[in-house]
């Protein structure tokens, strides 16, 4: 159960990077309120399910869900740049990810 509370922490951290994009610096009060929402939640989460999940293990699942989904919401609604290279980088991301999740005990 700890290991989905995790992955959902993960994505409310995509939803607060998209929040926090479409807030234009906070002018957007709506989605600046969102986004600290969002950011709220992804942290209890994360707070929740780190009680069962080691710490380094929990932060880096946690982080790499926002990192890489992130990455790729930039290049898919966002226009931002596509190439080969950001790919393997975050693969390399998820490979790192998977890696610890699989070494932890």
């Amino acid at each position: 159960m700890s290991i989905l509370i995790l992955i959902l922490a993960g994505f409310c951290e995509l939803g607060f990077v998209v929040f926090l994009k479409k807030s234009d610096s906070f002018r957007v009060k709506k989605y600046g309120v969102l986004s600290i929402f969002i950011m709220g939640l992804s942290l209890y989460l994360l707070s929740v399910a780190s009680k069962t999940i080691p710490i380094g293990v929990a932060y880096a699942i946690w982080s790499g869900i926002g990192t890489s989904t992130s990455v790729l919401w930039g290049m898919v609604f966002f226009g931002e740049s596509r190439n080969w290279r950001k790919f393997i980088f975050v693969g390399m991301v998820i490979i790192g990810v998977v890696g610890l999740k699989l070494t932890s005990h």
